[in-house]
């Protein structure tokens, strides 16, 4: 063995020696600190106990952030190791009692205390990062803002499901004119920082495509979404950038029923084969739904399931959500309804004995095979909602043999102050 690798061995020895004792120093530190705090207050709980030891170990690592020494850099990390291990040991407290934090509510948000898991955000209020075994932090549990728990009372962002949640809120469907710095007093349409095209990157101006607006970095982070005006008017589904609080508000109205299509571009659905389509077949759903409602085998199948986030497919013909424009654009959505179609109409039509008995027989002409309301080809009375052959029912000049029946039923009103 020579000489060399016996000193390095010894020197590595030392390394490790010395290392150990800075962890038993920051351990004993530690107790002495809690245990004193014990006999102040002998009704602390452990995870008061945990506060107060993390509080220490972040007064230690801030006196001991700018010194560079051997020993001073093993102190802070034995400190760091303590602060990240104490910091997990409160966070199982939480997790096996189900403690709930006290709900911040800020400008419609409601804050809550979130866990140290993951990775670092950013506080979108003093935009800095949140170190979370350092920092407590917040997060709105309806849009998703994040923030310091200290920072929170400082927010001014209005939360998106408050404006969504409004009578009178209703979705931007037409395109945003940009109009200029100038109209905004060269500052952001939210925080009102100023803005320039001429000085530094902190000052310049980013646009939002979903409200035509101007913003600062702070308040635009270049987020990119689909924009509901592009894809009502043509069929543009290509992300643009938009504000945080435009983001927060796209992502909360992502799967609500809040485009109503046949009335923000009624010539769309003409010129679209696939749109013209999927309307067709919402209009068969809401007739099927009549015959799932009075069948006890659809209920028990459960059979309106299959729509699964489209419910509001069989409530109305009219209103998409932002989600199913994207779908209809990649032709995902077509593809989707035409199953379902399939599947509803099976069972209507072919396996259901009730629902087969509550099909139609065209009264105007010889033919005497079956039809429904959804079925190809056919023509329904407004009145008592009879089914006929179209062409049928054309030809007779819309005359309908069940209204003519019902007249007749009709019982004969006799006046009573008529004389005999």
């Amino acid at each position: 063995i020579t000489m060399s690798s016996v000193s390095s061995d010894v020197f590595l020895d030392d390394d490790k020696l010395q290392e150990g004792a800075d962890e038993n120093f920051v351990e004993m530190e530690v107790f002495d600190v809690v245990d004193q705090a014990r006999r102040d207050n002998s009704a602390l709980t452990r995870k008061e106990e945990i506060k107060i030891a993390l509080d220490f170990c972040k007064e230690k690592l801030r006196l001991l952030s700018e010194s560079d020494e051997k020993e001073e850099r093993n102190l802070r990390q034995g400190y760091l190791d303590k602060l990240i291990q104490l910091g997990l040991e409160k966070q199982t407290i939480e997790d096996e009692d189900g403690e709930k934090e006290e709900v911040v509510r800020v400008r419609g948000h409601s804050f809550v205390i979130q866990p140290i898991r993951g990775r670092n955000p950013t506080c979108e209020v003093c935009m800095t990062t949140i170190w979370k075994l350092m920092h407590a932090w917040r997060r709105c549990k309806y849009c998703g803002l994040r923030t310091h728990d200290k920072c929170s009372s400082e927010v001014r962002r209005v939360c998106a499901s408050s404006l969504v949640a409004r009578r009178d809120f209703s979705l931007r469907t037409s395109i945003c004119q940009e109009k200029g710095l100038a109209a905004q007093n060269y500052r952001c349409h939210e925080c009102a920082h100023p803005l320039s095209f001429d000085a530094s990157s902190a000052l310049e101006p980013r646009l939002c495509d979903y409200t035509g607006l101007y913003f600062c970095s702070s308040c635009h982070w270049n987020d990119q979404m689909s924009i509901p005006a592009r894809l009502v008017h043509n069929l543009d589904s290509e992300p643009r950038p938009v504000s945080r609080a435009a983001k927060q508000l796209l992502t909360i109205i992502d799967n609500r029923p809040l485009i109503p299509l046949a009335t923000a571009n009624p010539m769309l659905i003409k010129l679209n084969s696939s749109l013209k389509r999927i309307t067709r077949i919402r209009s068969d759903f809401l007739f099927m739904k009549c015959y799932f409602v009075s069948c006890r085998s659809a209920r028990q199948l459960r059979i309106l399931q299959y729509l699964c986030r489209h419910q509001h497919f069989v409530e109305s013909a009219e209103l998409y959500t932002m989600a199913e424009m994207r779908d209809l654009v990649s032709g995902k959505l077509l593809e989707e309804m035409e199953d379902i179609h399939h599947v509803f109409t099976k069972h209507i039509t072919e396996e259901c004995e009730t629902c087969m008995g509550n099909a139609f027989v065209c009264e105007l002409c010889p033919d005497k095979q079956i039809i429904f309301p959804f079925s190809d080809s056919v023509s329904m009375c407004c009145k008592c909602l009879a089914v006929f052959h179209h062409k049928c029912f054309e030809i007779n000049s819309r005359f309908c043999t069940r209204c003519e029946r019902r007249s007749k039923r009709a019982p004969v009103q006799i006046d009573p102050n008529e004389r005999l």
